[in-house]
């Protein structure tokens, strides 16, 4: 018995975006002139990961992912030029590494900070799911959360090796900044099964020989282990799955802790976003 030819369809995915904010330290500062372009365009995720500053962006956006609440993050940027919240210089930098301290920074300001600005205190506790990447320094592999205390799991994602404090969450392990392993998280994204991805990248990339500094050359270990982890989840990143590209441009490629660059750094992730939606899009809104 013959039975008819069955359709060589398969259901369609409904639509799903997702939204991955790497790290980058006060290069995040771009990411808020990228989600204004993006909230102007009417292009909202349905899902946020976010490792490093990026955690702090991508948060404070899940919670309401409006361009209201861009504007405000905006207001937050501009106001911590004044104020920064990670204070220092770098002999104060140079001579706490040679004094055997784990970090320059206590990672109190910054603490009180989130503390008195924080939209939540609670991960879950945001409109739209959001993930955050932390590095376990007990066993070197990424944690991801999406619930626990939003002030200590920030500070843990932000803490670069050497700049910030590890912050024991509460599993008991101490945790590092999450874009240690992985400083654009990728595959986090594609586990979530999207349709869509829109990277907002404003990692740094590495200096030219002339530009190498003793404290750019300490830090080559886990950027280059990080890079390299980031050029495998490009490659793995499904062929069905349709990637938005935001790259910052990275003319020096250094770690960027210069808060006094915060406004031009708005200003040329907004530029690169236009330029980028004006090219890949066709119809923003599907």
């Amino acid at each position: 018995m013959k039975f008819p030819n069955r359709p060589r369809w398969a259901p369609k995915r409904k639509p799903k975006t997702v939204f991955v904010f790497s790290g980058g330290a006060v290069r995040g500062a771009a990411q808020i002139g990228m989600l204004k372009v993006l909230s102007e365009a009417g292009i909202k995720p349905d899902e946020i990961v976010g490792v490093s500053i990026g955690a702090l962006n991508g948060f404070w956006f899940a919670c309401e992912p409006t361009l209201n609440r861009v504007e405000e993050l905006e207001k937050l940027w501009l106001d911590i030029v004044e104020d920064p919240p990670i204070s220092g210089n770098v002999l104060r930098r140079v001579t706490s590494i040679l004094r055997g301290k784990p970090s320059f920074d206590t990672g109190e300001k910054l603490k009180s900070f989130l503390q008195e600005h924080v939209p939540s205190t609670d991960l879950s506790k945001t409109e739209i799911p959001f993930h955050l990447g932390t590095t376990s320094a007990s066993t070197g592999l990424i944690n991801w959360w999406d619930k626990g205390p939003s002030v200590d799991l920030l500070l843990a994602s932000a803490a670069l090796p050497g700049l910030l404090p590890a912050v024991q969450l509460d599993d008991d392990d101490y945790h590092l900044d999450g874009g240690v392993v992985s400083n654009i998280p990728l595959r986090k994204a594609v586990s979530l099964k999207p349709t869509r991805v829109i990277v907002l990248d404003v990692a740094t990339r590495f200096l030219p020989p002339e530009k190498q500094t003793a404290i750019s050359l300490m830090m080559i270990g886990f950027r280059a282990a990080s890079a390299e982890l980031s050029r495998q989840e490009w490659a793995d990143v499904p062929k069905n799955v349709k990637v938005i590209h935001i790259s910052l441009q990275d003319p020096d490629g250094d770690l960027d802790i210069d808060f006094e660059n915060v406004p031009n750094l708005m200003k040329e992730g907004e530029k690169v976003a236009r330029k980028v939606l004006a090219e890949s899009l066709t119809n923003v809104t599907d």
